[in-house]
């Protein structure tokens, strides 16, 4: 059963420099000289403020999928975001524990909720009524040195 924890976020502007340069993950291209832009990480991961969060995820239901969801995977969750199908969600079906899935309309119309890890069940969206998505993820952040993340937590 994955496990979602909730993180607190400071909602400033946060800029970083940017550069509008492709990196290429094959052979190496000659150095260029580029100058930095700025990009707000806040404004990109967070636009709404107020109803956007960040949630780290445990679990392996969602591994093997293009997104590059994995144990430990920070996410940006978008509340103001309308679900469309093949988006992966926060939700709830009978008003039990949360959970993260790809939400799929399949072709005779009916939803479901999806691990892109093809190990795990699928699970119907049988009664509109007691199903609720708490959010749509918008962003993934993983950690290629793992166990940095807590550091840079703090409790609220």
């Amino acid at each position: 059963m994955p496990e979602l924890v909730i993180v607190s976020v400071l909602r400033e502007p946060l800029f970083l420099p940017y550069f509008d340069h492709l990196v290429p993950a094959g052979f190496p291209s000659p150095a260029s000289d580029h100058q930095p832009e700025e990009l707000d990480l806040n404004g990109l991961l967070l636009p709404h403020p107020d109803a956007t969060y960040l949630i780290r995820c445990f679990g392996d239901s969602m591994t093997g999928g293009e997104d590059g969801i994995r144990s430990g995977s920070l996410l940006a969750v978008d509340c103001t975001l309308t679900p469309r199908p093949n988006d992966v969600v926060i939700a709830s079906i009978d008003g039990s524990d949360y959970t993260l899935k790809r939400l799929i309309q399949r072709p005779d119309q009916s939803w479901w909720l999806v691990p892109d890890n093809p190990s795990y069940p699928a699970f119907p969206i049988d009664s509109p009524d007691m199903f609720t998505v708490w959010g749509v993820v918008t962003h993934i952040v993983n950690e290629t040195r793992p166990g940095k993340l807590g550091q840079h937590v703090r409790p609220r």
